[in-house]
């Protein structure tokens, strides 16, 4: 046998081989659907998502209007499909169709139950639109986070399985803000140093604690404010009443910077935030008097 025959033979035997594998990957049931029945024009959303306390309930609508490009003879049976794409501890979100009040079934193309595009299982003429409106619910996770999941609506002909498409793709964001938590020791906190010396001015600290209780780890940031001129942000020195004496806020051991916020993690459970006063004499002066100082604890969770 010469060379050309031989590579004739290869040639028939490679492409025999080929044929039968990728025979033998098909399924039986595979089926390709025709698409371009519908035309359709889909509501926007927001870039960030939608953000939601935890445990709130989640109700976002989503709508288009379709016009339909063949005739279908009884109507567009809705298909859906619902896949987390990431965040962990997502919601069970699921489709509330508002014509029957019920829940759509998550059904693949091809297939359909009793939910129609538009509430109504009839006949669409060519040209014709139909316009829809449905709902993202839920409940929002109880930790927070951001999370996603696509959501896919699509529709099949009626008694014409074969015509199916996609017809409306949704990237639905939902952000899950930490729940506050409470203070559980008072709002305002007053602190008597009595009287002091001059000598040993600075050896008169006075401490509060404040206690919040959290429903769940979060981190918190952290940010004192005083009512008084401030004489030195970055170590955490402000005027009091009386001139020539100053007082410096400390976290625990640490100066407060009154130009930035701390960030803090906080636990489930009972946490506790130490602050520190210390009365600073002005170099030179010996004042005398009584004075008074003030500040704000504001508490932002992350």
């Amino acid at each position: 046998m010469d060379l050309k025959s031989r590579e004739g033979m290869r040639g028939i035997g490679l492409t025999t081989l080929l044929m039968l594998m990728i025979a033998g990957l098909l399924p039986l049931h595979a089926q390709a659907f025709i698409s371009g029945s519908m035309s359709c024009s889909v509501t926007g959303y927001p870039a960030d998502g939608y953000t939601f306390q935890a445990g709130a309930e989640i109700k976002i609508p989503f709508s288009g209007t379709c016009r339909a490009v063949r005739v279908f003879p009884y109507g567009a049976g809705n298909n859906l499909q619902i896949t987390p794409v990431s965040g962990t501890n997502p919601a069970r979100l699921q489709v509330l169709d508002p014509y029957s009040y019920t829940y759509m079934l998550q059904i693949p193309l091809g297939t359909y139950a009793s939910s129609c595009l538009g509430g109504r299982c009839a006949g669409i003429a060519a040209g014709s639109s139909v316009s829809y409106t449905y709902y993202v619910v839920g409940t929002a996770p109880s930790t927070p986070g951001r999370r996603m999941a696509r959501i896919d609506l699509g529709v099949t002909a009626v008694n014409y399985p074969a015509y199916a498409e996609w017809i409306h793709s949704l990237m639905f964001i939902y952000n899950v803000s930490a729940t506050s938590c409470s203070l559980s020791s008072p709002g305002s906190v007053d602190l008597n140093f009595g009287t002091l010396s001059s000598a040993n001015v600075s050896d008169n600290t006075q401490r509060t604690s404040i206690s919040i209780n959290c429903p769940s780890a979060m981190r918190a940031s952290l940010t004192l404010t005083p009512s008084q001129a401030v004489v030195n942000g970055s170590s955490g020195l402000s005027r009091t009443t009386l001139p020539g004496l100053n007082m410096q806020a400390k976290w625990g051991q640490d100066p407060v910077n009154f130009n930035s916020a701390i960030n803090k993690p906080l636990t489930t459970g009972p946490n506790t935030l130490d602050l520190n006063f210390v009365p600073v004499l002005e170099p030179g002066q010996s004042p005398s008097g009584a004075f008074q100082s003030q500040y704000t604890l504001t508490i932002d969770y992350l």
